[in-house]
């Protein structure tokens, strides 16, 4: 059997070697911090507690100096580290070099960029960097968006436009009971969409019972055959979530067949792409989500795949009369105007935020630092990984690819000849706990078709194949050791 190709990333690429700025000793020292293992050490809450001042500040006067070295020091000792490169685990920031710099700048200028009035500098940056997202997305000219606080808040607000575009502009002032007429509206999507739909449905009033799970294919993407049926069936759909990259196991959803049969029916489609959504920066990986641009909101979040530091979600609108019908609003000491000029324009009415900090000022400096060809180099790095470790475990025979990488997720098992699902999944759990106790690789807990998995998720810029070389020589010791 041949050896598998190893992922080389270009020196020229690597975004570890930028030098930024100096950010002086503090910041040195945290950034110093970023991959040390272990990634994490196991603690109790009154561990932690006891390792810092909790004591009720009311005089203050505590030395700046010493304040910063006791947080030092206690996120050296008690680390959860996301940016370490064998944080294998939930889809975490890992950052940029750029960040410290441009998130300082952010808490130095403190714009509240709700508007032109507020912020002219920020709302004129924030709506180019919303262009550019779009242009990766293949939105036509003429999209707007909104910078929100993470993926949650991002697919609500795109299911709450959903409704006003269901119900009209008479849905903001009459509300769901008196514009469904007592039939209750459904949203239709996979059974891997993201638990923050459910919620999302929860405080919108449409209630959980009312998300209709859609069967999915042996790749866990959503089945558009079914869909058409359930579209077919049921009335009162207003939504059609689909993804763009799973949480559990990077699928993507055939996104042109569910935009054509979201248009036939004449019903939303907001895409959650909050973690897939880097993808769309390389030229190579862009194929695989043909249809994105047909989606009337996508969800992508510049803190997971972007590489940014938190926080910072974009919601993306094809047409932006919807949402204007939602959030649009006026008062006695903000009068703003329903179809605004430059010089007018209100982020507020195309999300549930008012005051807003500064949020696409990052993100705008990373770009027009490192580029979106070359951050995307980086994220078809992290697939490339991904793949090299599938054809690994595919050169053992005490190892089982559970799902392949679609994206930079895959899932796989330990298995020992002769022992019994129940007890293998007693294994698998007991390797992952262990290679967490170790300290230098981290992958979190998920099931697979019911069964807990060994899932590893490569996000990180700093990931190399040495780590996944790594991570997986630990899984087959540790698994011997345990026989």
């Amino acid at each position: 059997m041949a050896q598998p190709e190893r992922p080389f990333l270009a020196s020229g690429d690597d975004l570890t070697r930028e030098p930024g700025l100096d950010p002086g000793p503090i910041l040195a020292e945290l950034a110093a911090q970023r991959y040390r293992s272990p990634i994490v050490r196991p603690s109790t809450a009154e561990q932690v507690a006891s390792r810092v001042d909790l004591s009720f500040p009311y005089a203050g006067n505590d030395d700046l100096d010493r304040l910063a070295g006791e947080v030092i020091r206690l996120f050296d000792d008690f680390p959860r580290r996301n940016t370490h490169p064998g944080f294998f685990g939930w889809v975490s920031t890992c950052g940029l070099p750029t960040d410290p710099l441009s998130q300082a700048m952010v808490s130095a200028i403190n714009a509240n960029v709700a508007g032109y009035w507020a912020s002219p500098a920020g709302t004129v940056i924030e709506r180019h960097v919303i262009d550019w997202l779009a242009r990766l997305a293949g939105l036509p000219q003429g999209a707007e968006g909104v910078l929100l606080s993470g993926g949650s808040v991002a697919n609500m607000t795109g299911i709450a436009t959903a409704l006003a575009h269901r119900y009209g502009p008479d849905y903001r002032r009459r509300g769901i009971d008196a514009c469904a007429a007592g039939e209750a509206p459904a949203i239709l999507c996979s059974q891997a969409t993201h638990f923050s739909v459910r919620r999302a449905a929860a405080m919108l009033g449409v209630g959980t019972d009312n998300v209709i799970e859609v069967e999915t294919d042996g790749d866990f993407r959503l089945r558009a055959d079914r869909l058409s049926t359930l579209l077919e069936t049921h009335a009162n759909v207003f939504c059609v979530v689909a993804s763009a990259g799973t949480t559990n196991t990077g699928a993507i959803d055939p996104l042109e067949n569910i935009a054509e049969l979201c248009r036939e029916h004449g019903v939303w489609l907001h895409v959650d792409a909050a973690y897939g959504g880097g993808g769309l920066m390389s030229d190579e990986l862009r194929p695989r989500y043909r249809g994105i641009g047909l989606a009337d909101s996508i969800t992508m979040d510049l803190h997971k795949w972007f590489y940014q530091s938190l926080d910072g979600s974009v919601l993306l609108y094809r047409d932006a009369s919807a949402p204007r019908d939602l959030f649009y609003d006026s008062s006695d000491y903000l009068v703003s105007n329903p179809q605004p000029s430059p010089e007018e324009y209100m982020f507020f009415h195309l999300g549930p935020e008012l005051s807003r900090r500064f949020r696409a000022l990052p993100f705008y400096l990373a770009l027009r630092h490192y580029g979106i060809e070359r951050l995307g180099r980086n994220v078809l790095h992290n697939v490339k990984c991904a793949e090299y470790l599938a054809q690994l475990i595919g050169r053992h025979g005490e190892l089982e690819l559970v799902t392949g990488p679609q994206l930079s997720i895959l899932c796989f098992r330990y298995r020992r000849p002769g022992l019994c699902e129940t007890e293998t999944d007693r294994l698998n759990s007991e390797i992952r706990d262990r290679i967490q106790q170790e300290g230098d690789y981290l992958m979190s807990a998920t099931r697979v078709n019911g069964r807990p998995v060994l899932r590893v998720c490569i996000a990180n810029h700093a990931t190399r194949a040495a780590h996944v070389e790594g991570l997986l020589e630990s899984v087959l010791r540790i698994g011997r050791e345990l026989e």
